[in-house]
């Protein structure tokens, strides 16, 4: 197997741009308003005015290679003023998210005679307690069937009930295909303090739709679109992931860098005890595939590249060195063999390899064409 591999480069080119006096109505301190080629409107605004700015992890949390993505965000005249950073205005679009069955309710054929609104899995998950995790993920342009549909790969870090008041907890991020959100497949958060309960301000939704998520670099955003795409029997990009709980901040790291974080106090709202939320620890980490369709009709949309787990490099989509950071901070290979869910065996595959010596480490394929076994529809 060849593991010869390149992190995926963000490539946003913009097209116009204009400045912008007064705060919007959210209360930053906006400065600068470009829009993309997508439709995307970015706002550059002062860090400082989303409040104080929390400290990030050490830099030598990311694993090292001479391949990361190269920067090409902005020019100059379409970037940010020193201490500014970029902000995603709402999409104005509110799909629901939800995790994957638990897996003492998995099943391998899920065909439900009305599939409007569904949600299709290829899941992994690990039970233990953990201050987030990392891996790295291909970068296929996944077909959808409709704009209304989305294809994804992600991770979500969790912090399930154990008794009382306090519901499901969530933070994910990964990426995506969902034309209706954003044009091309792009890098989204997500994160949910009542069980997927509602969306709002500080309580849960995607990007920058909501706030919570407080953005720290000047050239990575949730939203924003990556390249170049894995190519089928080409070249493979990718991209790596890691959530650290650090000082009481949620932080991403997106290749190299630290982008962003959700502040821990939000999940504790409402007199909740931190010591039940993600305040102070998740415990339970996932990493999975999600198909939503739109459509009454079993969809057509593929997961990952469309083939099958069975195809492996080059074809099929994938994660690998995946791990969990522990309580004590430190990093433990991720072993989701007890967490396993496929809800249409038929259509999307896993092939899992667990706690091996290879340079993956713990790793698996997935994905599959959607309704009828046809790649790209």
């Amino acid at each position: 197997m060849r593991w010869g591999l390149c992190y995926a480069i963000v490539e946003t080119l913009l097209v116009t741009s204009s400045i912008a006096g007064d705060a919007n109505k959210e209360g930053l301190d906006v400065v600068k308003t470009v829009t993309l080629p997508n439709g995307q409107v970015i706002d550059w605004v002062r860090r400082e005015s989303q409040g104080e700015i929390a400290h990030p992890p050490p830099s030598s949390s990311f694993v090292k290679s001479a391949k990361l993505a190269v920067q090409h965000a902005f020019d100059d005249n379409t970037r940010g003023p020193e201490g500014t950073v970029p902000i995603l205005r709402d999409s104005g679009i509110s799909m629901p998210k939800k995790l994957p069955p638990s897996s003492s309710k998995k099943s391998s054929r899920i065909y439900p005679r009305q599939n409007q609104g569904q949600h299709w899995y290829v899941s992994t998950s690990e039970v233990v307690d953990n201050n987030g995790g990392s891996a790295s993920l291909s970068m296929f342009k996944a077909y959808v069937q409709s704009s209304g549909d989305f294809s994804l790969l992600q991770t979500a870090v969790i912090r399930e009930p154990s008794g009382g008041s306090v519901p499901i907890q969530t933070l994910e991020a990964g990426w995506i295909n969902y034309p209706d959100q954003v044009r091309n497949p792009h890098l989204f958060t997500f994160f949910t303090t009542n069980g997927y309960g509602q969306s709002g301000d500080y309580i849960g939704g995607w990007n920058t739709d909501q706030r919570g998520w407080v953005q720290v670099d000047n050239s990575i955003y949730p939203g924003i679109e990556l390249s170049p795409l894995s190519v089928v029997g080409g070249d493979q990009h990718e991209l790596q992931i890691r959530y650290n709980l650090h000082n009481g901040s949620w932080w991403l790291g997106i290749n190299d860098k630290w982008v962003g974080y959700y502040p821990a106090n939000l999940y504790s709202q409402g007199g909740n005890d931190p010591s039940d939320t993600l305040e102070s620890k998740a415990n339970q980490i996932n990493w999975y595939g999600e198909i939503y369709q739109s459509e009454s009709a079993l969809t057509t949309t593929d997961m990952g590249s469309g083939h099958f787990a069975k195809d492996g490099y080059g074809k099929a989509a994938y994660f690998h060195n995946l791990i969990y950071t522990d309580t004590s901070g430190r990093d433990q290979t991720y072993d989701g063999s007890r967490g396993t869910i496929i809800s249409d065996a038929k259509r999307y595959t896993i092939d899992a390899h667990w706690n091996t010596a290879e340079a993956w480490g713990s790793y698996f394929f997935l994905g599959g064409p959607g309704a009828g076994g046809k790649i790209g529809g």
